[in-house]
């Protein structure tokens, strides 16, 4: 039922279409390619979708055959970044083996999370407009579901005897603490910004990690 939901919110703000034609298929990215250059420079709501036209040189018109809105842009980028980020968490805890090895993954997550945030343009903007936007919130939740899923799966792994309620609990608690330190610590100076992220791992999600597995580091 959730996941029935989830496609429907997604279908209102789903590209036009996909070109297959490799010369569609090069408009379309140089579409999104000015929009993410764009947002990254001013913001979602101070881009209009007129100069998201004009940067990839293309007519309004034209934008419009792709895109029914900027909430469409704004979906297939974020879409973009989630997979991206679900792979390299999956990749991480995949190496998981032994319990110690989830202080490093959870230390990695948090610091690759930062980086995305700060090497990525755009990518804050992006985040803040999918909570603006009930359509697009879903997609963001369900992200945040994946990735709880995977430290869920790593919790098992290292603890059998967890259950799957309490595994994907724990998940689903440090995905939040790790995506809301960084989005956060991501509007910050870059001195500020690394230092809380430090901070987090140390104070909250090493000592988490070890009350959770039960175990000292």
């Amino acid at each position: 039922m959730i996941r029935q939901s989830l496609n429907q919110e997604l279908e209102s703000v789903q590209p036009r279409k996909e070109p297959v034609q490799a010369r569609s298929r090069e408009r379309f990215e140089r579409i999104l390619a000015a929009a993410t250059r764009l947002i990254g420079e001013k913001g979602v709501d101070a881009v209009p979708m007129s100069e998201i036209a004009a940067a990839a040189d293309i007519s309004v018109a034209s934008l419009y055959q792709y895109f029914p809105d900027k909430a469409a842009i704004i979906a297939t980028l974020a879409e973009r970044f989630a997979v991206a980020g679900q792979a390299c968490v999956r990749s991480v805890f995949e190496a998981v083996e032994q319990p110690a090895d989830m202080i490093t993954a959870i230390e990695a997550m948090a610091d690759d999370y930062f980086e995305f945030f700060r090497t990525v343009p755009g990518s804050r903007a992006i985040w803040q407009a999918t909570q603006s936007d009930a359509r697009l919130q879903a997609m963001d939740d369900d992200d945040m579901d994946r990735h709880a899923a995977t430290l869920a799966a790593a919790f098992r792994k290292v603890r059998p005897q967890m259950s799957k309620a309490d595994a994907l609990r724990l998940g689903r608690l440090f995905t939040i603490i790790v995506g809301t330190t960084v989005r956060h610590a991501s509007a910050m100076p870059p001195r500020e910004a690394r230092a809380m992220v430090d901070e987090c791992k140390q104070i909250v999600l090493i000592p988490g990690i070890e009350r959770a597995l039960g175990q000292a580091r």
